[in-house]
């Protein structure tokens, strides 16, 4: 049976251009025609990106008589084939300059794209095998003479870099197959009997690439065995990191099996480096244990709402907070427990996440399962209130997560632990291979834990998960031999604690210091000042950037002196000024709680 086929050519390297033939055998078109459509979001990204709006050019042709067939655009990312006797091949130029994990790009170093941004989905037909052919770059593009594809897409007939045909048993399962293409260093290992690779662009020196195969091998073989306690068994055939290191950039993206990383070219390790001082590459392998978790959590075990995607339209759920949380959560505890960082570092990546959460006013106002579901118009649009009314369900989420878990242990006498509900649930996918109800996590919890948890887990969901309230972290940790300690830095010797106090974020623009937020608060809003602002002058002293730590500690001491501050500022290119003032009370008040965290 002839198949539905792509064919993506490397068109224009300067223009930032791929051009794709998309094959449509007539056995589809005959009878009604078809409509073809253009995702408008990527699995994993809860964000309507419109990808069609990169989709330049469009035009059909009869591949028998090569005469042109007229679309019909039905709406943004929606055209309509007309009925035909004969094959049609649509041809389309796409645009394609994103450095993101979630789009395309190409140009004369690099080329990447997930089918999402270039391959039009045949409507009605998403479950039929679909076919990728890639062409090899044009001779007359000497600088991709080396180039090689690397995915994780099934070859059906490839050369030896790569290109040529692959194929997907469905749509979905195509899209989730992203694809590099260019020149790579690489790294191979066996994790549980699965091969393993990691292929790094842009990193202008050599890495180190032995210290990556140990601390990666530890972490897949670490994730393998936790879900996998006893056959060591990993849910795919192979799996790749797909790497682009940048000047200034970090992200990731979580696919069946492999993941898509973007981070600094300093994250990386490089031969003889001093590791024990490298904290962004512990930050990187914790970006790396995060999606390679993602493959059992949301990949598979996923909520059913996701099941299968709408490609078109938000794919509203209320679980983030356990699918994103959670693996948040066992992201650096998986890094600890399988020796890549110790216990002094683990405890300082939660210290980081509780005092982050505690800055954020939003916590108050929005619950976990709220933000889940909002996520598609607040988290992943965020604006200069997001801080005054968002909780991130990343980072409350890992908390939350923490929190039960000591919650479980202490219930069970260190007996059971989330652990063995997170397994279940992996137990639960696999024989059901369903989507998660919104409510199949409290059944797990009952099931696992039992039935005299139930108020005790209520009562936490009610309060932390349904509810925003703080969770009690200082007792549960301090009940585990942690030393739970108020941080002392006064907002008169330290600039950032001024900020806190203040309630103020900061940038530099042309020069001057705009305020990006102000919080909920805090003494800044109290006084008029707001998001957008350009501070001009504190006590008649200029703001520059070089200045403002200085000033704002100074400005706080006058404000403990009992004495008023006057600020200059400016808005719409328009001057103001406002004056400042407070009581030491107020301001003990005020200053959030923050907290440090060690070995008791």
């Amino acid at each position: 049976m002839s198949r539905i086929r792509y064919t993506v050519e490397l068109k224009d390297f300067h223009g930032h251009r791929f051009e794709v033939n998309l094959y449509i055998p007539a056995r589809i078109l005959k009878d009604q025609g078809a409509q073809v459509q253009l995702p408008a979001w990527i699995p994993g990204s809860y964000m309507l990106r419109d990808f069609s709006k990169h989709l330049e050019t469009i035009s059909a042709k009869n591949v028998t008589t090569k005469k042109n067939i007229s679309l019909e655009k039905i709406d943004s990312n929606t055209w309509y084939v007309p009925p035909s006797n004969q094959d049609i091949t649509l041809t389309y130029q796409v645009y394609a300059f994103d450095t993101s994990v979630r789009a395309a790009y190409i140009d004369t170093n690099r080329a990447f794209f997930n089918p999402t941004s270039l391959c039009l989905q045949v409507l009605d037909y998403a479950d039929e095998v679909h076919e990728l052919e890639i062409l090899k770059p044009k001779k007359d593009s000497s600088f991709a003479q080396a180039w090689r594809v690397e995915t994780t897409l099934t070859t059906k007939k490839v050369d030896q870099l790569g290109f040529g045909v692959y194929s997907a048993d469905s749509y979905d399962i195509l899209i989730d197959h992203p694809i590099a293409i260019g020149e790579f260093q690489t790294i191979t290992w066996q994790s549980c009997g699965t091969p393993h690779r990691m292929v790094i662009q842009g990193a202008i020196k050599k890495v180190d690439t032995q210290q990556l195969a140990k601390d990666l091998k530890a972490i897949c073989d670490g994730h393998i065995s936790f879900f996998e306690p006893e056959s060591h068994r990993a849910p795919f055939k192979q799996y790749s990191f797909i790497v682009n290191t940048v000047g200034d950039g970090y992200g990731g993206l979580e696919h069946r099996d492999s993941t898509v990383l973007l981070c600094k070219r300093d994250d990386l390790p490089y031969p003889n480096q001093n590791l024990s001082k490298h904290e962004a590459y512990e930050d990187f392998l914790g970006l790396c244990s995060h999606e390679y978790f993602h493959a059992w959590m949301i990949k598979r075990i996923k909520p059913k709402s996701f099941d299968p995607y709408t490609l078109d339209q938000k794919n509203h759920t209320r679980l983030l907070w356990l699918f994103e949380g959670f693996t948040s959560y066992y992201d650096d505890l998986q890094l600890f427990r399988n020796k890549r960082i110790d216990l002094s570092t683990y405890l300082k990546c939660l210290e980081k996440t509780w005092n982050m959460v505690l800055r954020q006013p939003g916590r108050h106002k929005q619950s976990v399962t709220d933000s889940s579901f909002d996520a598609w118009t607040k988290y992943y649009q965020m604006d200069e209130n997001t801080p005054n009314a968002v909780v991130s369900y990343y980072a409350k989420g890992s908390l939350i997560a923490l929190a039960l878990d000591i919650t479980i242990r202490q219930h069970t006498r260190n007996q059971q632990s989330l652990d063995d509900v997170i397994r279940h649930l992996w137990q639960m996918y696999q024989l059901t291979q369903q989507g998660m109800a919104e409510n199949d996590f409290d059944n797990a919890i009952e099931f696992i834990i039992g039935p005299s948890f139930q108020d005790i887990w209520k009562s936490f969901k009610a309060d932390y998960i349904d509810g925003t309230v703080d969770l009690p972290l200082m007792k549960l940790l301090t009940s585990v031999k942690i030393k739970v300690t108020p941080k002392t830095k006064k907002a008169t010797e330290n600039a950032e604690s001024a900020k806190q106090l203040l309630g103020i974020r900061t940038s530099v623009a042309i020069g001057w210091v705009k305020l990006t937020h102000v919080l909920d608060g805090g003494l800044a809003q109290k006084a008029g000042l707001s998001a957008g602002d350009y501070l001009g002058s504190i006590q008649q002293e200029r703001v520059t950037p070089a200045r403002l730590d200085h000033l704002l500690v100074q400005l706080i001491q006058e404000l403990e002196n009992n004495k008023k501050v006057s600020i200059l500022a400016y808005r719409h290119e328009r001057e103001f000024s406002v004056a400042l003032s407070s009581t030491v009370k107020e301001m003990i008040n005020l200053q959030p709680q923050q907290f440090t965290l060690a070995t008791s």
